[in-house]
């Protein structure tokens, strides 16, 4: 599985506690369902397994198909480690059904290494593989040396196995096995507690659950299907701790107005890559390509967007050449920290930007983390066109209108045409789907639905460290009321992406329907100044938190600003008319119902109640409260 040998070398050797495990009966499963089996290995992975063995200190040292291979500097963290995997696992497969529960078996030693490059060799090595084959599924075996290092410690019974011969291990190892619940029959989870399957059969659930969702009655939007700009940005914003920075489109002095798809794609890229920096603060696309086409000094603009440096620079292209040229400005000093040009082909575009990125970081000094480096150098093509062809579709998309929508869905196809792995031209199509659905402009919105799933399971089968695709399945497992998921993916694309300002409004939609209002408004407002000039549903999604808070006075300030941008929001007037009945404004109340039922004769409170998933009957019932005092009918 790992590659195991034994070679004679001069390399550095250390003594390391050894991690590995591996998906029980991979080869059964990719038969079985290859798409599907990666895509929830991959999830494993993200949600369960690197998790852990950051928070117990580990580095993954590699991935192969269906394990993974960590090393800890103590026996004790890497024990604590293998089970928080397997209580992780556990959980999660509590609420599967049996053909969908993925099982790991996780073997743990102590031994010297050889260290070559960021990889590890040798005996400990290899005696930890061999543990891992040991396992039952669930299950976690340690070696003798780990166990002398852990005896007491752990929490859990430890079973002493005796000695054990293995393969190509010379001398009988002891092998002792660390108690975890239902390991022995491989269940591993607890009972189901809430209705639906896991993503990987979403579809079937969101079939059944579609018909019960009343959504059209309120013109709810999905997170991305809206994104009005609030009122202007405050005058001047408070600068952040960390080095903050706005990325301008760049521009083309060629293009009759200056602009050009390669200009904005660099521009989109750069904010996606800086973005996942830890220890940046990036405003988001939405607010800084607002100044497009302006003349505006970045003076101006860094003391409106809240941010100390402004990236500026141009893109055009002839032939087979490009032409970059950057410029990184403090503006507060309104002095040029660091510019480039740079005349390269087309072809060398990618890498280029990945330079540009690292001199970013390198000249605000922020302090690039191995992970970080990795995400700030992926890039999903290598196809030109293609990115060329997904830049044009995400600014399609952000019309908002069935016509652009089906426009945006045609280029991300042509774009997979072009490379069928690229996972941000997946996710793109994968939006399409997703706003046919919620828009009703799908004539089989269950099909549009489950087409969005499978589009972004692939993405993530391709680039499971790709933020906008767990930001797609917290709101998927968010309709589908698994607000525990929901939630856990959001956090997920917070921690790829710390400055992506969508990332945290979704994760803050999932708070509130989830009963943590507080959280939510904290994400809200963190949402709002990576996004001066943020989308108007971040306030509705505001307002909700105050009503379900009970906070109705702020809540109607922040929905009132909401309906200034979209008067007609079904969502927006039900909670606004929720919180002037529980601030005691009968009359307002009243007129705000009567203004949502002016189209739509007849609704009630039930078909209120049938549209919304709150995990909570309280917070529910709190808003049902408030319609009924306005007046709306049983």
């Amino acid at each position: 599985m790992w590659g195991i040998r034994v070679e004679d070398r001069d390399d550095e050797r250390r003594l390391a506690a050894i991690l590995a495990a591996d998906l029980v009966n991979y080869s059964g499963k990719m038969g079985a369902n290859e798409e599907a089996t990666l895509a929830a290995l991959n999830i494993s992975l993200e949600l369960h397994i690197r998790p852990a063995i950051a928070e117990r200190g580990g580095r993954v040292v590699k991935t192969t198909g269906d394990g993974i291979l960590a090393e800890f500097a103590s026996a004790v963290d890497a024990a604590r480690c293998a089970i928080d995997i397997q209580q992780g696992i556990a959980e999660r497969n509590g609420e599967l059904a049996p053909e969908d529960r993925l099982h790991f078996r996780i073997g743990v030693n102590l031994g010297d290494v050889i260290v070559q490059g960021d990889d590890i060799f040798g005996n400990g090595v290899n005696i930890a593989a061999r543990l891992e084959g040991l396992a039952r599924p669930g299950g976690i075996r340690i070696s003798e040396d780990v166990y002398r290092q852990v005896r007491g410690k752990l929490g859990h019974e430890i079973e002493d196995l005796g000695a054990q011969s293995v393969k190509n291990i010379a001398e009988p190892i002891r092998v002792y096995r660390v108690v975890v619940d239902g390991e022995e029959a491989g269940e591993l989870g607890r009972p189901a507690k809430r209705r639906g399957r896991n993503v990987m059969i979403a579809g079937i659930v969101l079939g059944a659950l579609i018909s019960v969702l009343g959504w059209f009655a309120l013109d709810w939007r999905w997170p991305a299907q809206e994104r009005e700009p609030s009122a202007a940005a405050p005058s001047a914003l408070p600068l952040p701790q960390e080095p903050s920075v706005a990325v301008l489109p760049f521009v083309d002095p060629s293009a009759p107005d200056g602009q050009s798809g390669l200009g904005n794609g660099v521009a989109e890229n750069l904010i996606a890559a800086l973005s996942e920096l830890p220890g940046m603060f990036v405003i988001a696309r939405s607010s800084s390509f607002r100044y497009r086409g302006q003349a505006a000094k970045p003076q101006d603009i860094a003391r409106e967007l809240g941010v100390r440096y402004i990236l500026e620079g141009s893109a055009q292209v002839s032939g087979s050449q490009a032409r970059i040229t950057s410029r990184l400005v403090d503006a507060a000093s309104g002095g040029l920290l660091w510019s480039g040009r740079y005349d390269r082909d087309v072809s060398d575009i990618f890498a280029l930007q990945d330079e540009i990125t690292l001199n970013i970081a390198t000249a605000l000094q922020v302090e690039l983390t191995e992970g970080a480096l990795i995400r700030s150098r992926r890039r999903g093509t290598d196809n030109l066109q293609a990115w060329l062809l997904v830049s044009r579709s995400l600014e399609t998309h952000m019309k908002y209108t069935k016509e652009a929508n089906a426009e945006a869905g045609a280029l991300a196809e042509q774009a997979l045409a072009l490379d069928p792995t690229y996972p941000e031209a997946l996710i793109r199509l994968a939006w399409m789907y997703l706003s046919n659905f919620q828009a009703g402009w799908a004539p089989d919105r269950e099909a549009a639905l489950a087409r969005s799933i499978e589009l972004v399971q692939q993405a993530l089968a391709l680039d499971d460290t790709y933020p906008d695709a767990f930001i797609t399945l917290a709101n998927i497992h968010l309709f589908v009321g698994r607000h525990d998921d929901a939630i856990a993916f959001g956090k997920r694309a917070t921690e790829l992406a710390p400055s992506h300002s969508l990332a945290r409004a979704s994760l803050a939609m999932a708070e509130n329907y989830a009963g943590h209002p507080d959280e939510a408004i904290r994400l809200l407002q963190r949402a709002m100044r990576l996004s001066p000039h943020y989308p108007s549903w971040y306030l509705g999604e505001l307002g909700r938190a105050y009503v379900l808070r009970g906070d109705f006075d702020k809540a109607i300030e922040a929905l009132d600003r909401r309906l200034e941008s979209s008067p007609e929001n079904g969502d927006a007037l039900v909670l606004l008319a929720a919180a002037h009945a529980g601030a005691g404004h009968s009359e307002l109340a009243g007129n705000v119902l009567s203004d949502f039922l002016g189209p739509r004769p007849g609704y009630t409170l039930q078909d209120y109640a049938r549209g919304e998933f709150y995990k909570n009957d309280a917070d529910l019932d709190r808003i049902l409260d408030g319609l009924r005092k306005a007046g709306l009918s049983e």
